[in-house]
């Protein structure tokens, strides 16, 4: 499971906006909680972020569900997007 950290803490509303603007409308982002995100296509079963907030930091989870070959498209093709979007959209993420 990818691991994504930045240095500060970032709220779930502007996950939410980051994801969307940076995936464009062929993606759906919802917001489960204030400490999940979930990222889908149409005839995929979504990725989960799960945000973590500690000592002033963030920390990004994305996970892969469901049957195995929908993991299998979800990491070839939804989890690498989800976490280039939050590299690009908060930039002291690493």
């Amino acid at each position: 499971m990818p691991v994504l950290r930045t240095d500060s803490e970032v709220r779930v509303e502007d996950v939410h906006r980051v994801l969307s603007d940076a995936l464009g409308p062929s993606y759906r982002v919802t917001v489960m909680s204030p400490t999940m995100v979930k990222v889908g296509r149409a005839g995929v079963i979504p990725s989960q972020v799960e945000i973590s907030r500690s000592g002033g930091m963030t920390t990004f989870k994305v996970h892969t569900t469901g049957l195995i070959v929908s993991r299998l498209v979800q990491v070839c093709s939804v989890n690498p997007r989800v976490r280039r979007a939050l590299q690009e959209g908060f930039p002291r993420v690493a």
